[in-house]
């Protein structure tokens, strides 16, 4: 039987209610964001809250989370209450597209569920943090931009395919890509997940980096290692 919970270095993520549990490529992804250090960040389908506390250890931005799994959000909402942080963090049990806050963001990310049109197993919390039915790529675009600043930052993880259905779908919304992160399993392995930051000012790309998990041996990548070192417990 797996775990009920992931240990970090400074917290911890109980997941036994959560369909989508802590996986290597959203740890990844929540190393790999720069997080603003003052103003108000979103995090759209917190999910376990993974992304929400790997910001809040590194910023004292305040941050607040959505997630329309009702298990989901009791479990963030745990979580959250656990954190060292618990006074940054709050989360609301909404859709994205209900989402109705005071003020705009000045920095949001999202891990967003990519199956589109595909098996659905038995599970419906799974299927809901896996497969694209309740946040389709358009809704995600338009409601992301409307609740963005003018100079605030969006970031996103798709498996490849789906990144690149998505980027012109975000260029009609007026959101341009930013910087890139490429993610291998091992490095001469295909990309199987691309992380993207956008904005609304058109940019030439500021960066590209491509990373992979594993050397040839099993061991962790040195690159990988200092994307994670502060956060997993036995790096």
């Amino acid at each position: 039987m797996a775990n009920t919970f992931f240990q970090f270095k400074q917290f911890r993520i109980d997941q036994e209610k959560c369909g989508m549990k802590v996986t290597t490529d959203a740890c990844f992804f929540g190393a790999s964001i720069v997080p603003i250090q003052r103003g108000r960040i979103l995090d759209v389908g917190t999910g376990t809250g993974l992304l929400s506390l790997m910001m809040a250890q590194r910023t004292t931005a305040q941050i607040d989370a959505i997630e329309i799994n009702s298990e989901a959000y009791s479990q963030a909402e745990a979580n959250f209450r656990n954190a060292p942080w618990s006074d940054q963090l709050s989360v609301f049990h909404t859709s994205l597209q209900e989402f109705q806050p005071k003020a705009r963001y000045d920095q949001i990310v999202c891990n967003p569920p990519f199956f589109v049109n595909s098996f659905q197993g038995k599970s419906g919390n799974k299927n809901q943090a896996l497969h694209a039915n309740t946040l389709s790529m358009e809704d995600l675009a338009h409601h992301v931009a409307s609740l963005m600043d003018n100079e605030a930052e969006f970031w996103l993880m798709y498996p490849d395919q789906e990144m690149q259905q998505f980027i012109p779908i975000a260029l009609e919304h007026g959101l341009f890509p930013q910087s890139q992160t490429t993610l291998r399993n091992t490095q001469p392995g295909p990309v199987f997940r691309q992380i993207i930051s956008f904005g609304k000012q058109p940019r030439n790309l500021s960066l590209n980096t491509d990373v992979y998990i594993k050397e040839i041996d099993g061991s962790y990548s040195e690159a990988f290692i200092n994307y994670l070192k502060d956060f997993y417990l036995h790096l």
